[in-house]
């Protein structure tokens, strides 16, 4: 059977084996599995269950319909394939952390019964195995709040509409995974450089060659044989997945007057990069008067926004990507006026305690940063945190530049900020980066 990440890898499911389930507080009843450092509360009979496999959700992932029908988890039992049981699982089969008797929960963790229940082929299933479809049937996938989806007008006029970037010049930033899920294939001998992972969104900024928009002179001369000059160097923003060509006459999106922070930030650092670089990182603060993250304005003052870089590449003309070091990085954005990343920590991986950084606001802890780094210095002082957001940060990034063409990235997000995701997922607030997504 074919298991396959389709979706984003950091909401695919995975088969584990269970662990020794631990008593959880102000209960006798409740019990918790912890997986990647997120704990999902059960119930005593998964003590029994210890050393067997299963399988884990990630929060805020969309499962789907006909796994939560065939396995009675609707909470309203007419959905289910028994209309005599329920489970907790709402209407939009969303996996969202809920707190019971006090205790968060986050993640969902089922006998891999399960999926054999709903009809997959599990026969060859292995602990450690990722997937989001199996055959060619999705199990789950990222949840996301309905938006505003375009007409069909708007969609014709943006596929007709002339393109001046080509995907491969602007490609988008790497898919950074769960380091929980990925440490073991890490050496101890290994250089990390921890950083501190600000809560905005993702932006790319390039000085990329672009198509020119050819005359019908033009044209007409490179039919006959005439070489004319068909691309140019310019600058061109995007969002994660989305590519903003700010400087395209015809260029088209859904975005309100001055809605686009991408497409506004272009102009402060179009002069900052030169001919055939990208540079990724993160805004932080507001979009006119409104919050890029609510709760994580960094504070900036309203209207005011700041990008981080955290990584830096160049593109050939003929497409090829190459990563600067993280050093390199560091050189770049001082010698250009940008911000980077602050990074908070760099050593091996075996000297590495992930315990320093979990649930920390890292400005408030600076004394213990220094403890531990004493090379710490000032460029890297962490970004204070608002009020407004859970008072922790919400996590690090870790990189490890092996030699590769571009670096190796991850995350680690804190409990309390998936917490903190559902709710304003609940509230049908979705963050500005997965709308654009």
């Amino acid at each position: 059977m074919n298991y396959e990440i389709k979706n984003e890898p950091n909401y695919a499911a995975q088969i584990i084996t269970v662990p020794a389930p631990h008593k959880m507080p102000n209960s006798d009843k409740l019990y918790g599995i912890t997986v990647f450092g997120i704990t999902s509360i059960v119930d005593a009979s998964w003590i029994e269950r210890e050393g067997q496999l299963a399988v884990y959700f990630p929060p805020e992932v969309q499962l789907a319909e006909n796994f939560v029908w065939a396995n009675n988890l609707f909470r309203h039992g007419d959905l289910n394939a028994n209309p005599a049981e329920s489970g907790y699982i709402e209407d939009n089969r969303r996996v969202r952390s809920i707190k019971l008797r006090g205790n968060v929960s986050a993640g969902l963790i089922l006998p891999i019964q399960s999926l054999t229940d709903a009809g997959y082929d599990v026969s060859d299933l292995l602990d450690g195995t990722r997937f989001d479809t199996i055959g060619d049937v999705e199990v789950c996938r990222k949840y996301r709040v309905k938006g505003h989806v375009p007409g069909d007008k708007n969609a014709i006029k943006i596929k007709r509409a002339f393109k001046r970037v080509d995907a491969v010049m602007m490609p988008e930033h790497i898919e950074t995974d769960q380091w929980l899920r990925n440490e073991h294939d890490v050496s101890d001998s290994e250089t990390l450089v921890i950083t501190q992972k600000l809560h905005g969104t993702s932006g790319r900024f390039a000085n990329t060659l672009v198509k020119r928009k050819l005359t019908w002179v033009e044209r007409a001369l490179i039919k006959l044989g005439v070489k004319i000059k068909e691309t140019e160097y310019d600058t061109v923003a995007g969002s994660r997945k989305v590519i903003k060509d700010v400087n395209n006459p015809e260029q088209k999106h859904f975005y309100g007057e001055g809605g686009d922070v991408w497409s506004q930030y272009l102009p402060k650092v179009s002069h900052l990069i030169p001919e055939g670089f990208i540079i990724y990182g993160e805004i932080i603060g507001w979009i006119n008067e409104k919050p890029i993250q609510a709760g994580h304005t960094y504070n900036l003052p309203k209207g005011e926004n700041m990008l981080y870089v955290y990584r830096v590449a160049t593109i050939s003309p003929e497409g090829l990507l190459v990563d600067l070091s993280w050093d390199q990085v560091v050189g770049f954005c001082r010698q250009r006026g940008l911000k980077v990343v602050p990074e908070l920590w760099r050593g091996k991986k075996e000297n590495f305690d992930l315990s320093w950084f979990e649930e920390k606001a890292f400005a408030d802890n600076l004394y213990e940063l220094l403890q531990r780094y004493p090379l710490y210095k000032g460029p890297h002082i962490p970004v204070r945190l608002s009020k407004g957001g859970t008072g922790k940060d919400e996590g690090i990034a870790i990189r490890a530049d092996r030699g590769g063409s571009v670096p190796d990235l991850w995350k680690f997000k804190n409990p309390s900020h998936y917490e903190y995701e559902t709710k304003q997922l609940d509230s049908g607030e979705e963050d500005m980066e997965s709308a654009e997504s």
